[in-house]
């Protein structure tokens, strides 16, 4: 391990291969104290931040994520053309073009080290772009923690950057189509988990919307039973633009033969007018079974087209050719592939988020192969990746040691024009439970610092 800011030559033309070089590589570097933010209204927590310790994106970087941001929406037309039942559905985020526009998105990818951010502005651009990609865990389009996002970097009554820009982006919406824009969370569960976790509400209390608006951006906030009211005082009209929360509970993602009531989307007529007031490309028909091309709720589908993953069917397409070659694809040394030795993570393609039913272990490892089977059978294909190694920061204030991904988003108000909203950086301490169990994404040992 080294205790400096090691600089290696970078290969001519490679910029995925000093990357590599450099998540090798233990960095020393001054974060600062550990402070929790107590200010965020939510049932969760505890929030730490880092308040000193702050990370730049060059424009290069912040450009390659913006170019594949359009590549996803791109990716998503034969999606939403399988999900479609109605001419109306999601007609207020499709371009002239056709092309679906999700207008908010989360790239969770490895964390940049610092080395590859400061070489980034000389490097051809296209070799940023595809050493990104191959560094991408997943992209999703349907945002949540609002108040966190935005105030969790605020001190001293100052806006951050993501505040800023997704209210601004609301607004132009709400401009383009003058039209208020609310939240919907489609089952009972959601809407008491989301009133708990993202604004911090009690069974009894009362959420006005200027509570909403405050802490979100949003304009209101309709649970199943608020939006069946909305839909009968407006003659099955909906006077808002719908940010749809359509996610399964987590009693559902822990165990997915559990059955959740949806009231809302077990209705056609019901579904049929949140989908034409959708933003969000997220709405299944309840009865629609995994594996089938209609379901886009908490999809991966998009990464086997943008070449980030590999679909999964069943266990012997590991044995095709086809795997093979995506494997070299992505760099994976060809005795790696030849031995099985290659590690590599599965996740559930649908209607799943976080790392529930995620498997990751050697492609050789019999365990490995026996629960990808199970979990083929009880939540629907797969995709695979190779298995990306994250770099390892320690805090020279403290010597704490940390392994981190960054969580970074952008938005769009078009098909044309893509800009960043800033990240958190997600530093997860290598001597917890998390970490050693390959979850990195967030949990109450995480430690946040910003990404501007």
């Amino acid at each position: 391990m080294t205790t400096e800011h090691t600089r290696l030559p970078i290969p001519k033309n490679d910029a995925s291969l000093f990357f590599d070089q450099q998540v090798e590589i233990s960095i020393t570097a001054q974060l600062g104290s550990v402070m929790e933010k107590t200010d965020i209204r939510s049932t969760e927590g505890p929030f730490l931040v880092l308040p000193e310790y702050r990370t730049q994106y060059p424009g290069t970087v912040t450009r390659a994520l913006a170019n594949l941001y359009a590549e996803y929406n791109q990716a998503f037309a034969p999606l939403v053309m399988a999900n479609r039942e109605w001419s109306t559905d999601y007609q207020s985020c499709i371009s002239p073009e056709g092309t679906p526009i999700n207008g908010w998105i989360q790239i969770d990818m490895v964390g940049l080290p610092q080395a590859f951010l400061d070489a980034a502005p000389s490097l051809d651009p296209n070799e940023v772009r595809e050493t990104l990609r191959g560094k991408i865990f997943e992209i999703e389009n349907s945002l949540a923690m609002y108040q966190l996002l935005a105030n969790i970097f605020a001190f001293d009554s100052q806006d951050t950057l993501f505040k800023k820009k997704i209210f601004s982006s609301l607004d132009r919406l709400r401009q383009k189509h003058r039209r208020p824009i609310a939240l919907l969370a489609v089952t009972a569960q959601k809407y008491q988990a989301m009133r708990e976790s993202e604004f911090g509400k009690s069974d009894n209390e009362i959420l006005t919307d200027a509570e909403i608006r405050t802490l979100s951006g949003f304009d209101h906030f309709f649970g199943p039973e608020d939006f069946i009211s909305h839909l009968k005082e407006n003659k099955c009209q909906s006077d808002y633009l719908l940010y749809v929360r359509s996610s399964d509970p987590v009693s559902k993602l822990r165990k997915p033969k559990t059955d959740v009531e949806n009231p809302l989307l077990a209705n056609n007529d019901v579904r049929r007018i949140i989908k034409a007031n959708a933003v969000t490309f997220n709405i299944d028909r309840p009865d629609v079974p995994l594996g089938s091309p209609a379901k886009i709720n908490d999809t991966k589908a998009y990464l086997p087209p943008m070449g980030m993953a590999f679909p999964v069917f069943s266990d012997e397409d590991l044995s095709s050719s086809n795997f093979r070659e995506f494997l070299a694809s992505q760099r994976i040394p060809q005795e790696q592939i030849e031995s099985r030795e290659v590690h590599l993570r599965a996740k559930p393609m649908q209607a799943s988020y976080g790392c529930y039913g995620h498997q990751h272990a050697a492609w050789n490892n019999t365990k490995f192969l026996k629960d990808l089977r199970y979990g083929l059978r009880e939540r629907g294909p797969y995709v695979i990746q190779p298995e990306m190694k994250t770099p390892i920061l320690v805090n020279e204030a403290d010597g704490k040691m940390y392994t981190y991904i960054d969580r970074n988003f952008l938005a769009t108000d078009d098909d044309q024009n893509y800009y960043f909203m800033g990240g958190f950086r997600s530093l997860m301490p290598i001597d917890s439970q998390e970490a050693n169990r390959g979850r990195v994404h967030g949990a109450n040992a995480t430690v946040w610092a910003e990404i501007i």
